[in-house]
């Protein structure tokens, strides 16, 4: 009997230990990122070299079952290619990421809000993209933060 309580206490250690960071973890050659536990990976779009986009990739993050309402998109930007920003954005500040130099802000989209971040590396410009429904957006700025705080360029 002691020994069956020892192992499914050694069991749930286990098993707490590997849910116990709250975020999953995005990987690929050249960029690492995390986001929530409870979200899932939407796409990885990589666009044939003949479509003409800004981007060279674009990976996809996003709450389940809320219809893409909460959604954040890392995307590799094209050399010489700029992020389509709006105009008259209210909300811009240059911002240092991990010692990167960039730029961040926020827009009204439709109902939504969303806040763009633009980094410069070594490697290229990266562009963080989080959007969710205005009445929802504050609540989600933790997921957001967990995003563009754990971002990093191999």
């Amino acid at each position: 009997m002691k020994k069956t309580v020892f192992l499914i206490m050694i069991f749930s250690v286990a098993v707490s230990g590997c849910l116990g960071n709250g975020y999953r973890v995005f990987e690929n050659q050249e960029i690492i990122f995390h986001y929530p536990a409870s979200w899932s990976q939407v796409s990885f779009i990589h666009p044939p070299g003949d479509v003409d986009t800004y981007y060279e990739y674009a990976v996809t993050v996003a709450e389940p079952g809320g219809g893409l309402d909460t959604v954040a998109t890392v995307e590799k930007l094209k050399a010489n290619r700029s992020y389509p920003t709006p105009e008259g954005v209210p909300d811009k500040r240059n911002i240092s990421l991990r010692g990167y130099p960039g730029v961040e802000f926020r827009y009204p989209e439709n109902e939504s809000m969303v806040r763009v971040t633009i980094i410069s590396t070594p490697r290229g410009r990266y562009c963080l993209v989080c959007r969710a429904r205005s009445e929802d957006f504050e609540g989600e700025l933790e997921n957001f933060d967990l995003i563009k705080y754990s971002f990093r360029v191999k």
